[in-house]
């Protein structure tokens, strides 16, 4: 027999949190309500009745023929009832196995089960969050079926099946029969990397400062970049040249000692993502932007890719953690755990991005680059950037919205609304201040930024096998 589908989906950005999938496969109970075959039987009895009064009053081969149709639709749905399907088994693969925000899943249906008679139709319903989907099915004498559908535009996060059910019925649908089973069954979308600059999937090299190297030498050159004069340093590495050409010494730092290292603090307070008033976005076209902290997430996580692929010794802070301790720490291979964090997080911080800075100072070390990430640049934030700037902490700001620096109380007030976008970003903003002192800006509304493909699939959870 053939079959048909019936796909109705609405998306919902809401993220639903549970474990990953994997096979999901769950015996099926048969739970249909009591009361709704109790009410079709009443319905038919009720029909039956009035036929067979009016058969016994006027007689006649009409109501006769209409009295053995209704004898006999009841008699089908007794053996719908008493000779349904058992042993109903549902399995699900869904594909890819670690998919990013905005991919398309594909979800694989497997179904069997046994019956005595054979079925007109039957239909599987799937709710995922808020897209549903329907499959009608004409079974007949098949006792197995596959079939598969669609997820577009899956945003980051973990979703799982709320709810599925599984009807049947005879022909003409006066009875039916369903169950409701209860699946735990449940995938997570990663969020999909944001390069920036030269920090692009395949090139090994990371953006700004995190970028080490040489200027026109080779790789095995003993001298590759400098940096101020530290206590302990060698005179044979002096470059007394540039020292005397910046005011202060200058010290040789040698490729093996110049270890790439980045620390990266991800605001996720709900104040850092609070929109501006004059960015708000028109009703009409709300709903079709990405939020500020999705682009936030998809930053940090283009940063980490892109230093374990440089080789760079990274550290992750950010908020709902306990204080002063970061949430990665290493060289290397990005644990799952991170990548599921990543995908787990909610703009719901109570830390401010000024005290994760100051307990991620804590933890630098010199000539470490620190890159923060956040939706608005605010002062309190700003204030601390700035003091790490004079101290000589190299630093790179991933931001949203900027905002009017308060050079003075009449400035300040006569400034009402922030800068919609990167291009009116001007020298009387936190932005341009932080700038000036040599903080390196990107703004993630700058429709320059790329954002990777597949790329959360290179990494695998463990005991799973990673697809490409």
């Amino acid at each position: 027999m053939s079959s048909s589908s019936l796909i109705e989906q609405e998306k919902n950005m809401q993220q639903q949190k549970s474990d990953s999938p994997g096979d999901m496969i769950r015996p099926v109970p048969r739970n249909r309500s009591a009361l709704s075959a109790l009410g079709e039987w009443l319905r038919m009895l009720a029909i039956t009745a009035v036929i067979g009064a009016l058969y016994a009053w006027r007689g006649g081969a009409s109501l006769l023929f209409l009295l053995s149709a209704a004898g006999i639709l009841m008699f089908g749905g007794l053996l719908l009832q008493l000779c349904g399907p058992r042993k109903v088994q549902i399995v699900r693969r869904i594909s890819p196995l670690r998919p990013a925000a905005g991919d398309t899943l594909t979800v694989e249906v497997q179904l069997s089960f046994s019956s005595r008679i054979p079925l007109p139709w039957m239909i599987i319903a799937d709710y995922w969050g808020g897209r549903r989907h329907q499959e009608l099915l004409f079974p007949g004498f098949r006792r197995k079926f596959t079939y598969s559908y669609e997820l577009q535009e899956v945003p980051r996060g973990t979703h799982r099946l709320q709810s599925c059910s599984i009807s049947w019925g005879d022909l003409p649908g006066l009875f039916t029969g369903g169950t409701k089973p209860e699946f735990k069954d449940s995938f997570k979308v990663l969020p999909r990397p944001l390069y920036v600059g030269a920090a692009v999937p395949g090139s090994g090299l990371l953006a700004g400062d995190m970028m080490l190297m040489g200027r026109g030498r080779d790789s095995g050159s003993e001298a590759a970049d400098l940096r101020e004069y530290a206590p302990g340093d060698p005179l044979s590495r002096i470059d007394w040249k540039n020292s005397a050409r910046k005011g202060t010494l200058q010290s040789r730092v040698p490729v093996r000692e110049q270890g790439r290292m980045a620390c990266i603090v991800l605001a996720n307070s709900p104040d850092n993502y609070e929109i501006p008033y004059g960015a708000l976005t028109p009703r009409g076209l709300r709903g079709t932007t990405t939020p500020a902290f999705e682009k936030a997430v998809s930053a940090a996580m283009g940063l980490m890719l892109a230093a374990e692929r440089s080789g760079t010794y990274v550290q992750l802070f950010s908020g709902g953690w306990p204080e002063g301790m970061a949430r990665h720490e290493g060289l290397g291979k990005i644990p799952a755990r991170v990548q599921d964090m990543l995908t787990e997080i909610a703009p719901d911080g109570t830390r401010s991005l000024s005290d994760l800075l100051e307990d991620a100072s804590r933890s630098w070390i010199p000539g470490m680059t620190v890159t923060v990430i956040t939706g608005r640049l605010e002062e309190e934030s700003a204030r601390t950037l700035a003091r790490f700037l004079v101290q000589g902490v190299k630093v790179e700001i991933y931001y949203v919205w900027d905002q009017p620096a308060p050079v003075n109380q009449q400035q300040s007030t006569g400034m009402k609304e922030w800068p919609r976008d990167c291009t009116q970003r001007n020298t009387g903003t936190v932005g341009g201040s932080l700038e000036r002192l040599g903080a390196r800006i990107y703004c993630l509304e700058n429709s320059s930024l790329s954002y990777g493909y597949k790329g959360a699939e290179f990494h695998e959870s463990p005991g799973k096998r990673t697809e490409r």
